[in-house]
């Protein structure tokens, strides 16, 4: 599985290629180009969805259990994640049923930390793909190139390659 450093490498090489189509004049190029982009965002897609499996909890069967974070812990997860995140929404499992343990008492407060953190890199992947997707959209159309149209409508119809869409 990739990590987060080396997805949002990819995505930034990504839009630079995205910016020299602003540069590039001959048709043909820009159609390589942007087929280029294309399967280079089907690829961050393919690497996106990969970390998002693995961060997202399984087999989610019932009860919502939302834990509101400690300051400490606040702290902590903006440092690891640049993300500010103040509740962890946990769904029970056939393998974790939160709803019955956390109010026993048999969570470790490191493990609501560790969920804590997978849900913040996993909103800062999303917010970090549409920005890019979208500065790489309005790159396109300023090529003003009627052969790319159905790659940018696709992007356009979702700028966060699917990682956006909530899975229960």
């Amino acid at each position: 599985m990739a990590d987060l450093n080396e997805l949002q490498r990819k995505q930034a090489d990504t839009a630079k290629l995205a910016m020299k189509m602003a540069e590039e004049k001959d048709p043909e190029r820009l159609k390589e180009m942007a087929e280029q982009i294309q399967a280079r965002c089907k690829e961050l897609e393919k690497m996106a969805r990969g970390m998002e499996a693995a961060l997202t909890p399984q087999e989610a069967t019932g009860q919502e259990v939302r834990v509101t974070l400690t300051p400490d812990q606040k702290q902590r997860i903006t440092e690891q994640t640049g993300v500010g995140i103040e509740v962890v929404t946990l769904h029970d499992t056939k393998k974790n049923m939160w709803s019955r343990d956390l109010p026993l008492g048999k969570i470790e407060p490191r493990e609501i930390e560790r969920l804590a953190a997978q849900q913040a890199a996993q909103s800062k992947l999303v917010s970090e793909t549409r920005s890019q997707v979208e500065k790489i959209i309005k790159q396109l159309k300023a090529l003003n190139v009627p052969e790319i149209a159905d790659q940018i409508a696709e992007l356009e119809r979702d700028p966060t390659l699917g990682l956006g869409k909530k899975k229960r």
